[in-house]
């Protein structure tokens, strides 16, 4: 595909595919499925993401750490994992969530470092395709990974998600509209996620999380993910029923990222 008919979504696809294309003397990447599915499961147990979110107050929040990102550019640049993510569970996070790829000035050492800063559960956000990237993020400490529904084809959803909870990790399966939302579902995804952000032209529409709400069953937990620039906009996800925010930026880019958390948990 040229790059003039290329969107975001397809640019960073397409390099995380080279990425894994690479020589894989080192990676798990040479394994089986089923090397695959004993290595995963002699690895630690995974915390339990959703019980978390389904437990605590609702709206949790899942603070997410990234540097920088493809539509904002740098947002903290040399960030500290290990100090954001202190900060995050001082401040009252329920989960965190981790950029691993490097569009976004993240890797999977930094999962590994909050890993070994925080208890909180943690999501490895990254662009998943194949299944030893979950093994590699549930060797370094993921407990729930992200699975983009616009980037995979069913079958391959489904089996990513399959394999996943096998692994008893959690799956946060990010869609846009109501035709990805019932693909997740009838894939067997139990955490569903609306991205107000087209990862296809990066474009915001803060009204989608809450206008996709009603399409999503109460016995599913929905994650409400972008669009938070405001207390405001927090409040008005709660009341349309999100059972969890994915806040990013807004934190990121605050002068004290530890301070806007507690001011927004304790507003909700």
């Amino acid at each position: 595909m040229s790059d003039k008919g290329s969107t975001y979504l397809d640019k960073i696809l397409a390099a995380k595919r080279a990425e894994l294309a690479a020589p894989r003397a080192t990676r798990s990447g040479a394994l089986t499925d089923r090397e695959l599915l004993e290595l995963g499961a002699r690895l630690p147990r995974p915390r339990d993401f959703i019980g978390a979110l389904r437990e605590g107050p609702r709206p949790g929040i899942i603070a997410e750490f990234k540097r920088a990102s493809p539509s904002a550019g740098a947002l903290r640049e040399g960030a500290d994992a290990r100090q954001i993510a202190m900060l995050y569970a001082a401040g009252g996070a329920t989960c965190m969530s981790v950029l691993c790829d490097k569009h976004f000035q993240g890797s999977l050492d930094d999962l590994r470092t909050v890993r070994q800063s925080v208890a909180l559960p943690l999501l490895a956000k990254d662009f998943i395709l194949e299944k030893t990237q979950i093994v590699e993020a549930k060797r370094v400490g993921a407990d729930c990974v992200l699975l983009i529904v616009a980037a995979l084809p069913a079958p391959q959803l489904r089996n990513l998600i399959e394999f996943s909870h096998s692994l008893e990790m959690q799956v946060l399966c990010e869609t846009r509209d109501e035709a990805e939302i019932d693909r997740a579902m009838a894939a067997g995804a139990k955490l569903i996620g609306v991205n107000s952000r087209d990862l296809q032209t990066f474009e915001l529409d803060p009204d989608r999380a809450a206008k996709l709400r009603k399409y999503v069953p109460k016995s599913f937990t929905y994650v409400a993910e972008s669009g938070v620039r405001s207390i405001d906009d927090a409040l008005r996800l709660r009341d349309s029923g999100a059972d969890a925010l994915l806040i990013g930026s807004y934190f990121m880019t605050a002068e004290h990222p530890g301070e806007a958390l507690r001011e927004l948990v304790m507003a909700l």
